[in-house]
């Protein structure tokens, strides 16, 4: 399986991109992984969200392909626990879904186009977090999902 992890910009905080790495280096025990960063809109006083959104979604769109299986996450989309994930994972991993991308929207997050492309819109919680923050939950939870397919003690 080769995962493709999408993010909007660059990550603010050094010490988020140091964690991010971190478990970036461990999921490649697991898996291979890509990340790519789409350049972000510019956020001012004349920008307008929608805009925003639809011209970063193109942006992604043409990196991932239309084609793409293309899980997004939104805080609209359905939550799943860590063994649940990792169930979804396993799954994608046995059918012909060799190549999965992951998008991580930017501040004002995903366009309804690319929402409407995604095979599946999934959440991190109800709660709102940093575009930053979210990044390390994903690659956490890509992490722990590989250690509980796997059977390792990380996730006790």
């Amino acid at each position: 399986m080769r995962l493709h992890l999408v993010f909007v910009g660059k990550t603010a905080f050094g010490d988020l991109e140091s964690a991010i790495d971190r478990y970036v280096g461990r999921l490649a025990h697991y898996c291979r992984l890509e990340m790519h960063y789409i350049k972000a809109e510019k956020i001012g006083c004349g920008a307008k969200d929608p805009v925003v959104r639809e011209r970063e979604g193109e942006r992604i769109l043409k990196v991932t392909g239309r084609e793409a299986h293309l899980i997004a996450w939104d805080p609209a989309g359905r939550e799943l626990d860590s063994a649940g994930f990792s169930k979804l994972l396993e799954k994608l991993a046995l059918s012909a879904a060799g190549e999965i991308w992951m998008v991580v929207g930017g501040p004002v997050g995903l366009s309804d186009t690319l929402l409407k492309n995604a095979r599946q819109v999934l959440s991190l919680s109800k709660m709102t977090f940093p575009h930053d923050l979210a990044r390390l939950m994903l690659v956490e939870q890509l992490y722990r999902a590989f250690t509980i397919m796997k059977g390792e003690p990380y996730n006790r």
